[in-house]
């Protein structure tokens, strides 16, 4: 078995490279084939997995790898998979941009919708730039990641595609702290 953890550390872009190169194929039809992910569904789940990866190294939460480095990625995209299947599956999306869109195309009756949708954009403008830029992009005009990545200048579609990842997290904290903090008052 390879020592990953240490090649990352020493150098994480020939590490993360290396992984894309050996199990972004593999991992990626895996996913579309076993959870029905789209091609862009399953690419993001892969990104993240990667992502995870690598800020478990990063933050020491990963220090011995007990399982072949596939195996380990697998494992995370499975469960990322499952979760992006529960989040479909739910009439209120939990990410907030997917949430506005939703009731803004239907009529408003409540003021309970009314406050949903007043909370996505404050968190929303409250994210900032870069983040709100990349977001409205892709949600909104649905741009791809190639697309993005040459509006903004970024390094490639793989660097845009987890600057994405960051943002949308980023966005969700904000949002639920916001949902969060309008409940206890």
């Amino acid at each position: 078995m390879s020592d990953w953890i240490g090649r990352i550390k020493s150098n994480e872009n020939e590490g993360l490279r290396d992984i894309y190169r050996l199990y972004r194929s593999e991992c990626v039809s895996w996913i579309q084939k076993d959870f029905g992910c789209s091609l862009d569904e399953a690419l993001d789940v892969f990104q993240m997995s990667v992502v995870i990866l690598y800020d478990n190294i990063v933050q020491e939460k990963l220090t011995t790898l007990t399982v072949h480095i596939k195996t380990y990625i697998m494992g995370i995209a499975r469960n990322k998979a499952l979760e992006l299947i529960r989040a479909k599956k739910r009439t209120i999306g939990s990410e907030p941009l997917d949430m506005i869109a939703n009731y803004l195309s239907e009529d408003l009756t409540s003021d309970e919708e009314f406050d949903l949708i007043k909370a996505a954009s404050i968190s929303l403008d409250r994210l900032g730039d870069p983040c709100k830029t990349v977001l409205m992009l892709y949600y909104y005009e649905e741009k791809n990641m190639d697309e993005i990545t040459q509006i903004l200048s970024y390094k490639n579609a793989d660097t845009t595609k987890n600057q994405k990842y960051k943002c949308l997290k980023r966005l969700q904290t904000i949002y639920f702290d916001h949902i969060n903090k309008s409940m206890s008052s």
